[in-house]
C-alpha cells in the first residue's frame, strides 16, 4: 500500500512540475513577441540612415493608422445600436455597413500607400523583399 501512494505521490509531483514548466515556457514565448515594425526592419535589414528617414513616415501612418481605426470602431459602433433597433434591411444598418467599408477602404489604401512610401527610402533590394513579404501577409490575414 505504502508503494502505491508513493508512486501517487511521485506521479501527482512530476505533473505539477510538468504544468509549472509549461506554464513558464508559455510565458516566455509571450515575452518574446516582437513588434512587427521592429521585425520588419530586421527583415529588410534597415540602415541607421534608412531608420532615420522611415521614422517620420513610420510616425505619420501610426497617426493615420489612429484616426482611420477609431473611425472604424465609431462605425462599428452605429451598426450595433442600428441592429439593436431595427431590422436587417433597415436603412440604419445599410447606412453603417456602408460607413464601415469606407473606412476599411480608406485603412486599406493608407496601408498599400505606407508601404510604397517606405520602399521609396529603401534599395531596389529591401523595396522588392518588402512587397514579398506584404504579399506573404495578405495571403494568411482574412
Amino acid at each position: 500500500m505504502k508503494t502505491i501512494i508513493g508512486l501517487f505521490v511521485a506521479v501527482v509531483a512530476v505533473a505539477a512540475l510538468s504544468s509549472f514548466c509549461t506554464l513558464r515556457w508559455m510565458e516566455s514565448r509571450r515575452a518574446r513577441a516582437v513588434d512587427p515594425h521592429e521585425w520588419l526592419h530586421s527583415e529588410l535589414k534597415i540602415t541607421p540612415a534608412q531608420h532615420a528617414a522611415l521614422e517620420p513616415i513610420e510616425a505619420k501612418f501610426a497617426e493615420q493608422n489612429r484616426v482611420l481605426r477609431e473611425r472604424l470602431r465609431a462605425a462599428n459602433h452605429e451598426l450595433g445600436g442600428a441592429i439593436r433597433k431595427g431590422r436587417s434591411d433597415s436603412p440604419e444598418i445599410t447606412a453603417a455597413v456602408g460607413k464601415i467599408h469606407v473606412h476599411m477602404r480608406e485603412l486599406q489604401k493608407a496601408s498599400i500607400d505606407h508601404i510604397f512610401e517606405m520602399r521609396s527610402v529603401l534599395t531596389p533590394e529591401q523595396g522588392d523583399k518588402l512587397l514579398q513579404l506584404a504579399e506573404k501577409g495578405l495571403d494568411v490575414a482574412p
